[in-house]
């Protein structure tokens, strides 16, 4: 799009007397404004000069957010004047322009922004190092739309660094008609409006031009676009976790909650987008995890992908780091050399080929669940992103929460008891997760009454029998277990009893409360083990033992075996005295 700026005769005289407007529209300054300006493609017949003397009457710039801005420090610099302008009675429908004052400054900003000045698009005038806006306004015509990237938006960071610009203290705006406008009455002409706001957020630079003579609908054909208002430029990301996988366990809610056991890993995703850097010199981000003590942290599993990309790093680059404290961790994009330097220590637009504006990020990593694990009470993992939000501070950030997710284990509790119903201590039983030989082990509570699965670290003090208590009415509780297990008693009080108990079940979490149940729970063939789990609480069995075979169930296979037996030998002996009667 092209400012239908008036063209000159070929002896270099301006003919703005008799305006020939471009036949493209207008929109460098809408670029950056988010507002597409254009003009008429002709002089229409009605179309009317604006007496010279209003083009110097002060007009209006006023900055529009969805937030509240009153209290910005937000600037008007004025880099062109309008020199003649044209109406159609209600509308601008052409206009000319001169510089005012900062032809250097823009000229310096075309140059170090790399923007080539020697070509033009087709019917704009050729670059004029006099009055170099007439140029900009009709050549960089990207930057129209979020994210605000493209040559204009190069050539207004470096013009921000202009002394010419950073000398000039422009109007002051303020406070509009409501919080989120800000408005100052400036000379006509086309402005960058800088929020010089030191702390907090603050806009990338904005840009446009003022109405004229009151007038702020700029006529392009059919098409409508407003002039003297801007949208107030800042940005901002997000960040979520979810559960994957677990190597034992469930996981539930679209990945909110899992439940596993103590000794297993569980696996997380954090999913981001690169935060819009555009109008930024450098830009800090990075993802802030922080997990509960139930869960142990590896960061040698941290994998990064940026835009489908899996970001590895090597001896020449290092696209990211990660950084541990205790119960957190960062995984900061970008690191800088200067570490250590508050703020500094991330810096995407150095590293700007690898970090594309608003593409997708994908953070992977795993955690242990350890020893501290509790049942009923779930281990956490909250996540929170951070990133600058003031191209003027550096070390000015936000953050933005993301979700927690949570992850449980499971616990029972074993009753032993016998024939009588009273707790009988000395029983030993061990637990077999469903596919291994090897008993799990666990650590006993100095009462005898816990034993809590061991975690990998725990090398020494554990066991792998659980015995049998007369206190605490008998019951043993088990913690730290989560899904299908075999239990087997391996040795009975009683002396001489060989026929012991050997029965499974799956401990099952209830992922919104904690409570573990048996889902299912399968009795041994001789029903000495029972589901006696009350209403409302964890799992519970209860294991009997009998002294002798006359106390086992009378339903177990031992007794249907003596019955099967016993009903074969009266069979026989009937056999035999009918016979002896015959």
């Amino acid at each position: 799009m092209q400012w239908p700026l008036f063209t000159k005769n070929k002896k270099g005289k301006d003919t703005s007397m008799v305006p020939k407007p471009f036949k493209a529209a207008v929109g460098a300054l809408a670029a950056v404004a988010t507002l597409a300006m254009g003009f008429a493609g002709t002089a229409m017949a009605a179309d009317t000069r604006i007496d010279a003397a209003k083009l110097a009457v002060a007009q209006p710039i006023t900055v529009t957010s969805n937030m509240d801005i009153s209290g910005k420090n937000l600037v008007a610099v004025q880099l062109a004047k309008y020199s003649y302008a044209q109406t159609d009675g209600t509308n601008i429908t052409g206009f000319d322009l001169v510089d005012s004052g900062k032809k250097t400054a823009v000229a310096n900003a075309l140059k170090n922004a790399g923007i080539n000045t020697s070509t033009t698009k087709s019917g704009a005038y050729a670059y004029n190092a006099n009055n170099p806006m007439i140029w900009v306004v009709q050549n960089l015509l990207d930057s129209t739309n979020s994210p605000w990237t493209g040559q204009l938006r190069n050539f207004l960071n470096k013009l921000n660094h202009e002394s010419a610009i950073t000398g000039d203290a422009g109007v002051k705006l303020a406070k509009g008609a409501n919080a989120n406008t800000m408005t100052a009455n400036v000379t006509p002409g086309v402005y960058a409006i800088i929020d010089r706001t030191t702390t907090g957020q603050a806009s990338i630079v904005m840009f446009n031009g003022t109405g004229i003579d009151g007038k702020t609908t700029l006529k392009n054909g059919n098409t409508n676009y407003t002039l003297g208002t801007v949208s107030y430029k800042t940005h901002g990301t997000t960040v979520s976790k979810k559960i994957t996988a677990t190597s034992r366990g469930t996981i539930e809610g679209n990945g909110a909650t899992a439940e596993t056991s103590i000794g297993k890993t569980v696996s997380f995703e954090l999913t981001s987008q690169v935060p819009n850097w555009t109008g930024f010199d450098k830009y800090y981000y990075a993802l802030n995890d922080t997990y509960s003590a139930g869960l142990t942290f590896d960061p040698s599993t941290v994998k990064v992908n940026v835009n489908g990309k899996d970001l590895v790093n090597d001896s020449t680059h290092t696209y990211w780091k990660v950084t541990t404290e205790s119960g957190k961790f960062h995984v900061i994009f970008a690191p800088t050399a200067d570490a250590t330097a508050a703020g500094t220590a991330s810096d995407i637009v150095a590293m700007a080929a690898s970090y594309p504006i608003q593409t997708a990020v994908k953070v992977t990593y795993t955690m242990t669940v350890n020893k501290n694990a509790v049942p009923q009470t779930a281990d956490t993992n909250t996540v929170n992103v951070e990133y600058s939000r003031n191209p003027n501070t550096v070390t000015d950030h936000t953050t933005t929460p993301g979700n927690t997710v949570k992850v449980w284990v499971g616990k029972l509790q074993l009753v032993k008891k016998d024939t009588n119903n009273q707790p009988l201590a000395g029983a030993t039983f061990q637990i077999f997760e469903n596919g291994s030989t090897a008993a799990v082990k666990f650590v006993k509570s100095s009462d005898g009454y816990t034993y809590r699965k061991a975690d990998l670290t725990e090398t020494t003090g554990t066991t792998d029998t659980i015995t049998s208590v007369s206190g605490n009415n008998g019951v043993v509780n088990i913690t730290g277990l989560d899904g299908a297990y075999t239990m087997k008693e391996t040795k009975s009080p009683y002396t001489g009893i060989t026929i012991l108990p050997n029965f499974s079940y799956t401990l099952k979490v209830n992922q919104s409360n904690g409570i573990t149940t048996f889902n299912p729970f399968t009795q041994d063939s001789n029903k000495l083990a029972s589901n006696t789990t009350p209403n409302g609480s964890n799992a519970q069995t209860t294991v009997i033992n009998a002294r002798s075979i006359l106390d086992m169930p009378k339903t177990g296979s031992v007794w249907m075996t003596i019955f099967a037996a016993m009903t074969v030998l009266f069979v026989a002996a009937g056999t035999i005295i009918l016979r002896k009667r015959a």
